[in-house]
């Protein structure tokens, strides 16, 4: 990172970007008939609830395990959503361009600016809260904001220095014993363990992007461009390469019941891991949509975000 950005983020946590920052509003999302066809970017399970966020600040839920789709009542921005994450059943976190962080105390109705600004010039990719009060959102080039009391205030952070602190932070993925990772550019994942000590950058064998992951049990799962994939099962301190020859870019990981799991990509990849990985099943949906996350319902069937809207998809068939 060089000295100049870190001079910034320093001084903007000085100046008390730890508070809900001021909001310059660019008005509320719209209800739109086209949002349903709209590009979404992150979909996540809040109880038996589906939320979705995507572009012009658009959050679509679904109480019928993604058979109908309706708006959220009431969200503060029509600014591109990328992500979300649901801390419980009731609170999730969602954010986007701009720095943008919001807050949602009912199982994603309405929606509350915590942090960040439409017009900000940071883009934040991934975010998650814990319950006990700890938070992470990171993004392009390097940014991040954490929390320590559960999102009340949001401060800038240096995970870590030199060009590797200045890499795309792409998606965060917590291990069952507490690690933490941020699947990134170039082949790292940054990682922290349940120590809380240092973050530290981790080189895979694979050298392009890595976009996606999950944790499933011991085995911890990262995936990128051209079906590449990394697994690791010593909590990210070491990592294997595997790949989907002929799979498009991975952008998504979700764990299947039974150790299985699922991932999706561009130009219609849909790829299925048995349990510990030691076979991938891979298919490519007819009309080659763009897949940008996924869900799993309990039935094993995905819920699914495409530029194209939400979609059911087998991963059996």
């Amino acid at each position: 990172m060089s000295l100049t950005r870190r001079a910034l983020l320093l001084a903007a946590g000085a100046a008390g970007v730890a508070q809900a920052a001021p909001y310059t509003a660019d008005g509320p999302a719209r209800p739109r008939a086209g949002a349903l066809r709209g590009t979404l970017l992150d979909v996540t399970t809040a109880g038996t609830r589906l939320v979705a966020v995507g572009e012009r600040g658009h959050v679509l839920l679904s109480d019928d395990q993604g058979q109908t789709w309706r708006q959220a009542k009431d969200v503060p921005t029509r600014t591109t959503l990328t992500c979300v994450h649901a801390a419980d059943v009731k609170t999730l976190w969602a954010a986007g361009h701009g720095g943008l962080i919001l807050r949602s105390a009912d199982a994603g109705e309405t929606w509350s600016v915590a942090a960040g600004r439409a017009d900000g010039p940071d883009v934040l990719l991934s975010i998650r809260v814990e319950p006990g009060g700890r938070g992470l959102a990171v993004g392009g080039f390097g940014i991040a904001l954490e929390t320590r009391d559960g999102g009340t205030t949001w401060a800038p952070a240096v995970l870590v220095d030199g060009e590797a602190g200045e890499r795309h932070l792409n998606r965060i993925v917590v291990s069952a014993a507490g690690t933490w990772l941020i699947a990134a550019e170039g082949g790292l994942v940054l990682r922290q363990g349940t120590a809380g000590e240092a973050w530290q950058p981790v080189k895979t064998p694979y050298h392009g992007s890595l976009w996606g992951g999950t944790a499933l049990g011991e085995l911890l799962v990262a995936c990128g461009m051209r079906g590449n994939l990394v697994t690791s099962r010593d909590e990210g301190r070491s990592w294997a390469h595997q790949a989907v020859p002929e799979a498009g870019s991975f952008t998504a990981a979700v764990a299947l019941p039974e150790g299985r799991a699922a991932l999706v990509g561009v130009d219609g990849t849909l790829a299925v891991a048995e349990p510990g990985f030691a076979k991938l099943r891979f298919r490519r949906l007819d009309d080659r949509a763009t897949l940008t996350a996924a869900a799993a319902l309990p039935s094993g069937t995905l819920v699914v975000a495409t530029q194209a809207g939400m979609r059911l998809v087998d991963p059996r068939v």
